[in-house]
Order: structure tokens, then C-alpha cells, then sequence
């Protein structure tokens, strides 16, 4: 009778431990810096058929990219997966995750290929912040400002921004050293608090592409901006009123790449 009163103990010690592992299904966030600069991650777990799968949104001053991840194990509270990823030359890395899962967080070391490793830490996506990301990304409808110090000098912006169905479209008008220019948004997406679209500009008969990516946060976005292969700035836009752009310095008159 003992023995099987053991036996049973052990059972359900072995089941609630598998309750426990099964936590790990949902949404979390890890950030950490690497040999490239400053990564961001958005893992997704779940179970299909009984089996885990792992995939990732990823965020880098590269881009960003879409992450399937294969060899994914959890046994008891650690976790394995791996990210096979193409780099120059069609050569793939093999980046190797081991997690160790708490209640509120996911312990990683990141080994990617014999280059170099990163230690960091997984939150998960909690309910309330999903609600107030939502509540952020229907507010932006209307105008931006934004000022910003680039190489060919200062450059003021005023971005006019509509959402709908998830998708942003809207015109950005620029001020650069008196020089004015209006400009359709284009391939215009949000995503939680992440805003992000193109500003296609034309220079000496080259076409231009100016890629915009945005963190919401109540009145300010914070933008990270990318022109092409030549340039990148980081500054703030904050909700405004109406579009105005100054009126050009008189005499006042310059060429500008973006």
C-alpha cells in the first residue's frame, strides 16, 4: 500500500511539473546587446499536437525578420531551441537558445555559432500592456512633429499619419535649410505600439528609400530612422495640432540626399 501510495505521489509530482512546464506557451520579450547592436525578440510559444513550437518577430538596427525555430525541447524547466540564420554569402549560423523557465521570466544564454554568446532575460507579455500598446496604436491618427540634426543639417518634419484596419498611410512634410518637399508614406504597418513605414525620395534621378520605425508612447514616438545605406538618426516626433512647415529664408535654397 505504501509503495503504491509512492508511486502515486510520484505521478502527480510528474503531472503538475508538466502543468508547470506548460507555462511556458504564450508571448515574451527578451533584449540584449550583441556583436551587431542592440536585438530585440517577441517569442512565441505553443503546443500543436502535442508538440512545442517556437517562433520569433526580431528587432535589429538590420531590420527586421520573421524567426522559425527548429530543435525545440522543453524537459522539466529548460528549454531548447535554435535559429538557423543566412548571412553573407548564403553561409547559415546555427544560434543555439537554452532557457531556464520561472514563473515571470525565461533565463537565456544565446550561443551563436563559435563566434560569441549573450546572457539575457525573457518577460512575458503581460495582458495590461497588450491593452495599453492597442489603446496607443488607434491614437496616432493626425499630424507629428519632429526636428532632427542630420549631415546635411537640420531637418524639420511634420508627419500626417491615418490608421485603419491596421495599416498606416498618410504624407510626410519636410522642411530641410528652407527647402520644402511633400512626400507620400508608403508600405505603412502597426503592430502593438510599433509603428513603421517608408518615405520614398527621389535625388538625381535615384530612387531613395527612407525606412522609419516608431515606438508609441502616449504622445511621442520615438523613431529610428534609416536612409538607405548613408545615413541613420534616432529622435522624437510629438503629436501636434496642424501641419505647418516654416516659410524658406529668403534666398535660401540647398540640395539635399535625404
Amino acid at each position: 500500500m505504501k509503495i503504491q501510495n509512492l508511486i502515486l505521489a510520484v505521478m502527480l509530482t510528474g503531472l503538475a511539473w508538466s502543468a508547470r512546464a506548460a507555462d511556458v506557451a504564450g508571448k515574451w520579450v527578451g533584449e540584449f546587446e550583441s556583436q551587431v547592436g542592440h536585438q530585440k525578440y517577441t517569442f512565441k510559444f505553443q503546443t500543436t499536437d502535442g508538440k512545442l513550437k517556437a517562433e520569433a518577430e526580431a528587432e535589429s538596427d538590420q531590420g527586421k525578420r520573421h524567426v522559425d525555430f527548429v530543435d525545440v525541447k522543453q524537459t522539466g524547466d529548460t528549454l531548447t531551441f535554435a535559429e538557423n540564420r543566412e548571412v553573407q554569402d548564403n553561409n547559415t549560423i546555427r544560434i543555439d537558445y537554452t532557457g531556464k523557465v520561472g514563473a515571470k521570466e525565461i533565463k537565456f544564454t544565446r550561443k551563436v555559432g563559435d563566434f560569441g554568446s549573450q546572457d539575457f532575460t525573457a518577460k512575458p507579455v503581460e495582458a495590461a500592456d497588450a491593452k495599453t500598446a492597442t489603446a496607443d496604436a488607434k491614437d496616432i491618427s493626425g499630424v507629428w512633429h519632429a526636428e532632427f540634426d542630420t549631415q546635411i543639417g537640420m531637418q524639420k518634419y511634420d508627419y500626417t499619419l491615418k490608421v485603419a484596419d491596421g495599416k498606416v498611410t498618410g504624407k510626410a512634410n519636410a522642411d530641410i535649410n528652407g527647402e520644402k518637399r511633400e512626400t507620400e508614406l508608403t508600405e505603412g504597418k502597426i503592430s502593438g505600439d510599433t509603428v513603421s513605414f517608408v518615405e520614398p525620395l527621389k535625388f538625381n534621378d535615384n530612387d531613395i528609400r527612407i525606412e522609419y520605425t516608431g515606438k508609441i508612447k502616449g504622445d511621442e514616438i520615438s523613431f529610428h530612422r534609416k536612409v538607405a545605406d548613408l545615413a541613420t538618426e534616432d529622435f522624437v516626433a510629438k503629436r501636434s495640432g496642424v501641419a505647418k512647415i516654416a516659410a524658406p529664408a529668403s534666398g535660401s535654397s540647398t540640395n539635399s540626399t535625404h
